[in-house]
């Protein structure tokens, strides 16, 4: 079991993902509606990914939170 600091910094950690992934998401919507498919296609791909990422990472949040009480 980790400090306190520890367990806000882990448990606050997987929303950066998600975050990151709407960043993402709006790039590519922003590429796609200026003309540059290409880029945007690439851009969702990353977005799915940060996406992806985040429900890992919130997964373990909770399977580490459930185990600590």
């Amino acid at each position: 079991m980790g400090s306190a600091s520890q367990r806000i910094v882990g448990r606050n950690f997987n929303w950066i993902w998600f975050l990151g992934a709407a960043v993402w998401f709006l790039d590519a919507a922003l590429s796609m509606r200026h003309g540059a498919l290409g880029r945007g296609l690439a851009n969702a791909a990353v977005s799915v990914l940060f996406l992806v990422v985040g429900m890992l990472f919130r997964r373990q949040a909770r399977r580490q939170t459930n185990r600590n009480r």
